[in-house]
């Protein structure tokens, strides 16, 4: 049985019981692999997962902290393009450039959201969406490659990504995890944004599942000067 589980779960409620306090990190990946003699990969998983459900949040260089739960509050949806150019009638029209779209391996992160080995074939697909001239989201998704290499098949300039796994290839989603957090661009993705490097955008990661298993695992970066997420629930 994997070990990850149990140190996900005792790291987990030590932050619920504040052991850990905000602004300051919680044990490295190392002192964690230490303390539950497990390798150091193990411990990442636990903690990445917490990440995930929005338990930690990781500075590059600096180590995971918690964030008190600020995610896990209400919910939001991502609004399309689309839907935004058919609201607005001055908005400028929505276009989709596809950056890469092929077959790749799976790095240590992207193989622990979608639950397989490292370096596993996956298919791989980077657009950048925008409106008029101006680039708005920043689209980078990681699929199991057995179930969905037909999307290669597809026109990904105009397809619906989800439409087409739903509609086309009978892969009806059942449940999505997502985090919301902001996040500063670094140099590749602020100059594809056209954006000053270091400038505050939002990250959304979704995993979307088929059945119990992961199916698909999206990093979006998105304008915060030109999009913002509304969320309207009873409390």
């Amino acid at each position: 049985m994997p070990k990850y589980p149990h140190i996900k779960a005792t790291l987990k409620a030590r932050l619920l019981a504040g052991k850990y306090r905000e602004g300051e990190p919680i044990p490295s990946e190392s002192q964690v692999a230490s303390e539950f003699k497990v390798s150091r990969m193990t411990a990442r998983r636990a903690v990445d997962e917490l990440e995930r459900e929005g338990y930690v949040y990781r500075v590059q260089g600096a180590g995971s902290y918690p964030t008190g739960k600020r995610f896990r509050q209400g919910v939001f949806r991502i609004r399309s393009l689309e839907e935004l150019a058919l609201e607005l009638p001055d908005q400028p029209l929505p276009f989709t450039k596809v950056l890469k779209a092929g077959i790749s391996t799976a790095t240590p992160k992207v193989s622990d959201a979608l639950r397989i080995a490292p370096n596993t074939a996956i298919l791989e697909i980077i657009r950048l969406r925008g409106l008029g001239d101006l680039p708005v989201l920043l689209e980078k998704r990681f699929l199991k490659l057995e179930q969905t290499e037909a999307l290669l098949k597809t026109d990904l300039r105009v397809e619906s990504l989800h439409d087409t796994l739903v509609g086309t290839l009978g892969l009806s989603i059942s449940r999505v995890e997502q985090t919301l957090e902001t996040a500063n661009l670094e140099h590749e993705n602020a100059k594809l944004l056209e954006l000053p490097i270091g400038t505050s955008a939002f990250l959304m990661k979704r995993i979307s599942f088929f059945g119990d298993l992961p199916l698909a695992y999206t990093r979006y970066w998105v304008r915060s000067d030109r999009r913002a997420f509304v969320s309207v629930f009873e409390p």
